[in-house]
């Protein structure tokens, strides 16, 4: 609840609206922008080396989610006192409860799993690049190493596991330590993207090589518009949830300015801070910025890891949050009721993230170097992520259009939000059309051509586990109460073609001895 002096009504305005602007811009500022300018999966590489496409694709995102925000801020006046005020909440609301059912259980079995497992692994890649970088320069040989890649590769996966199962333990029995842990990292995480955003500059002022570079900068291809947008769509991945934020304001009127101004401040953040990283160096990797000056990359990779931490303490902390709002609102069945305890959903969690981090890890080491590349045994998590965020905004759209429509029917009470109308036919319109194409290019094309199949064959695999997961969880409740939600029954073979409802429960009944 955000606490206000409530005797000067015009100071109360002002720190609400900035106490709802550093919210935003702190819940989407984060590890998505080492992630996503990193490798052969990063911004600059998915735009074929052409800094100046990456730019602008970067630009052409940040308008997308401006406007997919201002839509979602209308779609968030619809919680009332006592609701929950999430996405899959938002999505049961507008489209129907079998819907926000589906939504919450991307979230719960698979896409909060990705993102801890990603932020595990790579935080402990870096870590371990930055003794990497100290090592070599200690011994002065750039070929050095300070144990066998077989030795190396064994510890990494062992750390991050242990990383995973202490936050998710510590996050499970006590609050504090993570509460301080995030509260102070928070802060940090935005000295090394600062750094870079001076240290970039300085750097291409003094004539350093950078991507900008004619040498470096190849042409425009089609296919590499819609395939650079992926890795922007996960850094930008948490400006809904920012939404949420209004139901414990007590001026509303200051929300909408103030969200809207958080997330302009980002998009234009990011783009700065993206143009410095490509100033700074050749590859665009954040990361390298200080190649060949030992002790500050090894500080400035350092400070990285550290704040990396803060991805896997706050999605730790969510995940079980979600797994528990799940059986409140009732999208998900649980044999005991509605009661879920903190405990219990902790390790329902984690049961879940190390089965995996089993499937990622494993797989990605049974693959070829030849395919992983330097990713390793980061590859299949890496490739998830863009799986699993395809995916996220597919299952976005049918709740921007329910919004539109909703316009006309008035169906969910709503407090219209100037603008938002124009912004949601903007972005759904956008929306369908960038899916379109970056299925066609990233998951179709590679499948009938036989080329990166691991990338769509993930994201099958993760369609598959939805739908198996959302049908089970379905016909489970179905069950409880057959007259009034007969899907059991529905989705049985014999009754596709020729179905009387009547005669089927009846039928049902009898046979449960009911």
């Amino acid at each position: 609840m955000v606490k206000v002096n409530k005797k000067n009504k015009t100071k109360n305005k002002i720190y609400e609206f900035l106490s709802v602007f550093s919210m935003t811009f702190g819940i989407v500022v984060g590890s998505g922008i080492y992630l996503k300018n990193a490798g052969d999966n990063g911004v600059l590489s998915k735009a074929g080396n052409n800094p100046y496409l990456a730019i602008a694709i970067w630009t052409l995102m940040a308008v997308f989610c401006c406007m997919m925000m201002l839509a979602f801020i209308e779609i968030s006046t619809s919680t009332k006192k006592g609701d929950h005020n999430t996405l899959t909440a938002w999505a049961g609301r507008f489209v129907g409860r079998r819907y926000g059912s589906l939504v919450t259980i991307l979230y719960a079995l698979i896409y909060l799993p990705v993102l801890i497992i990603i932020g595990a692994l790579f935080t402990t890649s870096s870590f371990f690049q930055s003794i990497d970088i100290i090592y070599k320069a200690t011994t002065g040989d750039e070929n050095s190493s300070l144990m066998s890649y077989e030795v190396r590769v064994t510890i990494e996966i062992f750390v991050a596991a242990i990383m995973l199962l202490l936050f998710q333990v510590m996050n499970a029995y006590t609050s504090k330590p993570g509460k301080i842990l995030q509260t102070a990292l928070s802060f940090l995480k935005f000295i090394p993207l600062l750094t870079v955003l001076i240290a970039g500059i300085t750097f291409f002022a003094m004539g350093n090589p950078s991507s900008f570079d004619p040498e470096n900068v190849e042409r425009v291809k089609f296919k590499n518009v819609f395939m650079t947008m992926i890795p922007i769509m996960f850094a930008f991945d948490g400006f809904l949830d920012s939404a949420g934020i209004q139901k414990d304001c007590e001026h509303k009127e200051v929300v909408a300015p103030a969200m809207m101004t958080g997330i302009v401040a980002v998009s234009v953040f990011y783009i700065v801070i993206s143009v410095a990283i490509f100033m700074g160096a050749t590859d665009g990797n954040i990361l390298n910025i200080f190649a060949g000056k030992p002790k500050i990359h090894f500080a400035f990779n350092l400070v990285i890891t550290i704040t990396l931490l803060t991805m896997v303490n706050a999605y730790s902390v969510i995940y079980p949050l979600v797994i528990r709002a799940s059986i409140e609102e009732k999208f998900v069945y649980s044999k005991d009721g509605t009661e879920l305890s903190k405990v219990k959903s902790s390790w329902i969690a984690m049961v879940i993230v190390a089965i995996f981090f089993i499937v990622f890890v494993g797989s990605s080491l049974l693959l070829p170097k030849s395919i992983t590349g330097d990713d390793g045994y980061l590859y299949t998590a890496y490739l998830s992520s863009d799986s699993t965020i395809i995916i996220v905004y597919l299952l976005d759209l049918p709740i921007l259009i329910s919004m539109l429509i909703n316009r006309k029917t008035k169906k969910v009470e709503v407090r219209k939000v100037k603008g938002a109308y124009f912004a949601g036919v903007f972005s759904t319109s956008m929306l369908i059309f960038m899916l379109a194409f970056i299925h066609y290019l990233n998951i179709f094309s590679p499948l009938f051509m036989g080329e990166d199949l691991v990338g769509p064959i993930m994201w099958i695999f993760f369609l598959v586990i939805l739908s198996i997961a959302w049908v089970v969880n379905e016909s489970i409740i179905s069950r409880q109460n057959i007259e009034l939600n007969d899907f059991y029954l529905r989705i049985n073979p014999k009754n596709w073609f020729k179905y009387d409802r009547q005669k089927s429960i009846k039928e049902y009944k009898e046979k449960r001895g009911n």
